[in-house]
């Protein structure tokens, strides 16, 4: 005799919480307890734990530009899912990374125009391209060339556009996207700056910042304060188009400029003070905090803030004479520990570092624009199954998938 045994609700959510994202919006149909059970926010958190707390693999997001196959010299955007497997030195293929790939299809109502994984760009100047600005929890904040900003969830395949901004127009803003603990809400910050001017007597003024913040359970955005962004006589920048976001603290590379210069030609003299920029979403306030005090003494480092190892880490290329590749992680006091100083050892020359994957593991792109990881410990380097890429628009963010939803 055959005996069926009903399983618990606690058994259910113990294994479905370790599922796919896909599988699991299938599953929605399956009976109206499961449908309630994976829109409940609880579970949602317990499967954004379980099922990227798999040591197995890591997920990369990333986008490069390709020729365009039916257009003579314009290029086209392609983001696409790399599942890289933790345990490459087993694999029998010493050239080639394990790793599946999974190109993305953005949904066409996002605005896009796009052919399969291939997105068509209006022209090539770097602003007309579809920028990844920060990633949370499975979400991709995206910068598309219409103008609008978009949170997306690859994984359950939702997105939203987000309002106009409360403020001006500006000539440029920096971003960040991330998760806001105090008020458990998505958010982005945006702080714009209105360019400079040229009075009568010839001096050159540079008009203050202003920042707002859009949070994504209000569908709003609401201006905040800017005071930690100046001093008496400075006001901080940030200069990436992608923001780092850690334990509730955004962070920016950025620089500190006068606020007013003599003349248009003095300010071409005066040398920008390199620092990183914070914003805290607790307190909503800015702080900025110096480099490693040799990156002013030899400021030839080419650098890129990331996560690793549950730190704020720089990580990028020392253009001196051997041009290592450095590590550097930030302390509990905000200070700075150099972690590594190491000279790939690869036959082609390596134009961009990409990301941070492993401990010990680096994603970097040749001269030749191929992608291959490279490991510091074995000094061993894999190129991945990644073709077609041009000399271009490369990002690359380790990520994790999820069922957060955006609507």
């Amino acid at each position: 005799m055959t005996y069926f045994y009903k399983m618990t609700e606690e058994m259910e959510v113990q294994i479905l919480a370790r599922l796919p994202p896909k599988s699991l919006m299938r599953f929605k149909c399956v009976c109206k307890s499961w449908h309630a059970l994976l829109n409940n926010p609880h579970f949602v958190a317990k499967h954004l734990h379980l099922y990227n707390n798999q040591p197995s693999s890591t997920c990369v997001l990333f986008k490069r530009s390709v020729l365009s196959r039916t257009e003579h010299n314009k290029e086209e955007l392609v983001f696409t899912f790399l599942i890289l497997r933790n345990d490459n030195e087993s694999n029998a293929d010493h050239n080639l990374i394990n790793c599946n790939v999974e190109d993305l299809h953005f949904p066409r109502s996002m605005g896009l125009k796009s052919r399969g994984q291939f997105i068509e760009l209006p022209g090539l100047e770097l602003g007309e391209s579809v920028h990844i600005v920060g990633h949370c929890d499975g979400l991709f904040c995206l910068s598309l060339y219409t103008g609008e900003l978009v949170f997306y969830n690859p994984a359950i395949k939702e997105f939203r556009v987000l309002p106009q901004s409360c403020l001006e127009d500006a000539c440029s803003c920096t971003l960040g996207f991330g998760y806001d603990p105090k008020r458990k809400d998505y958010v982005l910050l945006s702080i714009v700056s209105y360019g400079e001017e040229i009075l009568d007597d010839e001096r050159l003024v540079i008009h203050p910042p202003q920042a707002e913040i859009y949070t994504l359970s209000t569908n709003s955005w609401r201006e905040i304060e800017t005071h930690y962004l100046e001093t008496e006589t400075t006001y901080f920048w940030g200069n990436e188009t992608f923001s780092t976001y850690f334990n509730g603290v955004f962070y920016w590379l950025g620089y500190e400029e006068k606020k007013e210069f003599v003349s248009f030609y003095d300010r071409l003299e005066e040398e920008k003070k390199q620092v990183i920029i914070l914003f805290d979403t607790f307190d909503e306030v800015f702080h900025n905090m110096p480099l490693p005090d040799c990156f002013y003494e030899f400021p030839s480092h080419e650098m890129s803030l990331t996560v690793w190892n549950e730190s704020i880490a720089l990580f990028g290329f020392y253009r001196c004479e051997f041009e290592p590749f450095e590590v550097w992680v930030m302390d509990e006091f905000d200070g700075w520990t150099k972690h590594l100083s190491v000279v790939p050892k690869v036959d082609q020359e390596v134009d961009i570092p990409l990301a941070l994957w492993r401990r010990n593991e680096v994603l970097l792109v040749d001269r030749d624009g191929r992608i291959f990881s490279y490991n510091f410990d074995t000094e061993n380097l894999k190129y991945l199954p990644v073709h077609g890429a041009s000399r271009g628009d490369f990002q690359a963010v380790v990520c994790v998938n999820s069922i957060v939803s955006v609507k």
